[in-house]
C-alpha cells in the first residue's frame, strides 16, 4: 500500500511539474526578468517558441523587424533577449566586451574544429581574424585578384550565349557559380571552373554548398534539430543534413589537390598565406588537416555575399533603367575599349560604388539579428538593459531607418554622394564593431570587378512576366530569395551605351 501511495504521489507530481514550470516562467518573466520593463509580446517573454518558429519558417528578420515597428526602438523578442535599432546601443552591443551566443559555437564549428566565426570572445577570435584581415588587405588583393578578370570574362562569354538565344538567366544560380570559381581560386588556387563544367543543379558540390548555410544555421538556432531530423525527419530534411555534413568532403578533396600541385604554385593563395603566418607565429598554428574547416567557412563567407549581391544589383537596375543608364555611362567613360579593360588600373567609380552600397543597404546577405551577450549595459529611450542579457540589431532594419535614409524603401544610389556619418554607422551588411567580417574588402573588390564587366557589356531587361516578381528575402542566418531564384534578361550591347 505504501509503495502504491508513493507511486501515485510521484505520478501526480510529474503531471503537475510542467504546469509549475510554466507558472514559474510567467512569474519570472513579469516579476524578476532583467528586461521585464522593456515592451514586447507577452508570449515572447515566457518562451523562445515564437522566435524559433519564425526561424524555422525562414522569417527571423521579419519577426524582429515587425516587433520594432509595433513596440518601438527596444523590444523583447525572447526571454531575457532584446532587439533594438538604436545606433548608440549598437556600438556597445558589438564592442569587445560582448560575447557571442551559443548559436555561433554551432555555426562556427566544423567536425570538431572551431573557426573564426565560432569563437565566442574577441580575444579568442583575434588571431585568426587579424591574419584574415592581412590576407585581404589591398596590397595582397592586388596579387590575389590577378585571375579574377579571367573568371569574369568566362561569365561574360556565357551571358553572350544566353543573350543570343533570348534566354533569361537565374542570377542566384549563375552568379553563385562565378563567385565560387573566384573564391576557390583566390583562397587555394583552384583553377577548376564550375562555370565551364557545371550546368547541372544536382551536382554534389553545389548540393552540399546550398545545404551548408541553411542546415548549419537551423541546427545551431533550434535546440534538438539535429537529433529530431536524424531520427524522425523527412527524406528532404535528412538529405539536407547529410549534404551539409559532407561539405568537408569537397573541402578535403580541394586540400588534396592543393597539396599535390607542389610548393611553387602556392605563392598567391590565401591558404598558403595563412599557413605561412601560422609557421611564423606559433601561438596561432592551425594543423593543415584542420584547414578544411577554415576552407568551408571562407568559401561560404566569400561567395554568398558577392553572388547574391551581384544578382540583386542586376534585379534593381532592371527595375530602375535610369540608374542603369547612369552606371553604364560611367563604365563606358572609364573603359572606352572593352578589349583593353584593366581593372587594376581603374580608379574608384562613384556611381558604381553607390549602386553596390545601395543594394547592400536594401538587401543585406546577413539581414537578421546578430546576437551578443552584453558586456556593458545599454540604455534606449530611458530603459536600461544590464550586462548578460542577449541583445541584437540587424542590417535589414538599420539600413531602412527613415531618419537616416529618407525614402528608405526606394532604390536611390545617388543618396550615397552625400554620405553622412549616420549613413556610415547604420550600413552594416558585413556586421559592425570588433567582430565585423574580415573578408569584406575581398567581397567589395569582387563586386566592383563583376558589375563593371557585366554592365560594360550588357543591358539588363525584365524577364518574361511569369518570372518577373518582387525581390523578397527570407533567412535563417544568410538570406535567400523567397523563390530561390532571381531572374534577369541580359542583352549584349558592347558598342553603344543605351
Amino acid at each position: 500500500m505504501l509503495q502504491l501511495a508513493v507511486n501515485q504521489n510521484l505520478w501526480s507530481l510529474l503531471a503537475v511539474a510542467p504546469l509549475l514550470h510554466i507558472v514559474y516562467k510567467i512569474i519570472y518573466a513579469f516579476a524578476f526578468s532583467p528586461v521585464r520593463h522593456v515592451p514586447g509580446p507577452w508570449l515572447s517573454r515566457v518562451t523562445r517558441f515564437p522566435l524559433l518558429y519564425a526561424t524555422l519558417k525562414l522569417q527571423r528578420t521579419a519577426y524582429a523587424d515587425n516587433l520594432l515597428k509595433r513596440y518601438g526602438p527596444l523590444v523583447v523578442i525572447a526571454p531575457d533577449q532584446v532587439h533594438t535599432c538604436d545606433q548608440k546601443a549598437m556600438k556597445i552591443i558589438y564592442d569587445r566586451t560582448s560575447i557571442k551566443t551559443h548559436f555561433y559555437e554551432g555555426m562556427g564549428s566544423w567536425k570538431g574544429v572551431t573557426v573564426t566565426l565560432g569563437f565566442k570572445t574577441y580575444s579568442e577570435a583575434a588571431p585568426s581574424r587579424n591574419y584574415l584581415i592581412q590576407c585581404f588587405q589591398n596590397r595582397n588583393l592586388s596579387i590575389l585578384v590577378q585571375n579574377l578578370q579571367m573568371h569574369c570574362q568566362r561569365f561574360v562569354d556565357m551571358l553572350k550565349k544566353k543573350s543570343k538565344s533570348g534566354e533569361s538567366t537565374d542570377g542566384v544560380y549563375w552568379f553563385r557559380l562565378l563567385a565560387l570559381d573566384i573564391v576557390s581560386d583566390v583562397l587555394w588556387g583552384e583553377e577548376k571552373s564550375l562555370l565551364l563544367n557545371t550546368g547541372d543543379h544536382g551536382s554534389a558540390f553545389l548540393r552540399r554548398f546550398h545545404a551548408f548555410s541553411k542546415w548549419n544555421a537551423l541546427k545551431s538556432f533550434i535546440p534538438g534539430a539535429d537529433f529530431y531530423v536524424r531520427n524522425f525527419g523527412s527524406l528532404e530534411w535528412k538529405t539536407l543534413r547529410t549534404d551539409c555534413s559532407e561539405m568537408d568532403v569537397s573541402a578535403r578533396d580541394a586540400l588534396d589537390r592543393w597539396k599535390n600541385r607542389g610548393e611553387q604554385s602556392h605563392d598567391r593563395d590565401v591558404l598558403s598565406m595563412l599557413l605561412g603566418m601560422g609557421q611564423k607565429d606559433k601561438t596561432w598554428a592551425v594543423p593543415i588537416d584542420d584547414m578544411p574547416a577554415y576552407m568551408v567557412e571562407m568559401m561560404a563567407a566569400g561567395s554568398s555575399t558577392s553572388s547574391h549581391t551581384a544578382a540583386f544589383i542586376c534585379w534593381a537596375l532592371m527595375r530602375h533603367p535610369e540608374a542603369q543608364k547612369t552606371l553604364r555611362q560611367e563604365l563606358f567613360e572609364a573603359s572606352p575599349d572593352i578589349n583593353a579593360l584593366n581593372m587594376e588600373n581603374t580608379a574608384p567609380l562613384p556611381f558604381l560604388e553607390a549602386v553596390i552600397k545601395e543594394t547592400m543597404r536594401l538587401w543585406p546577405m546577413i539581414p537578421g539579428p546578430l546576437e551578443r551577450h552584453l558586456g556593458k549595459s545599454i540604455t534606449v529611450n530611458g530603459m536600461e538593459v544590464p550586462p548578460g542579457v542577449i541583445a541584437s540589431t540587424s542590417a535589414y532594419t538599420q539600413g531602412r531607418l527613415e531618419s537616416v535614409y529618407p525614402a528608405a524603401e526606394k532604390f536611390r544610389p545617388e543618396r550615397w554622394f552625400n554620405e553622412t556619418e549616420d549613413m556610415k554607422t547604420n550600413w552594416i551588411p558585413f556586421g559592425t564593431g570588433s567582430r565585423a567580417c574580415p573578408g569584406s574588402n575581398l567581397v567589395l573588390t569582387e563586386l566592383r570587378y563583376i558589375v563593371h564587366m557585366i554592365f560594360r557589356s550588357f543591358k539588363v531587361l525584365p524577364p518574361p512576366s511569369d518570372q518577373d516578381i518582387d525581390l523578397e528575402l527570407k533567412d535563417v542566418f544568410a538570406a535567400v530569395t523567397t523563390t530561390g531564384h532571381c531572374w534577369v534578361k541580359f542583352v549584349s550591347e558592347t558598342d553603344v551605351v543605351w
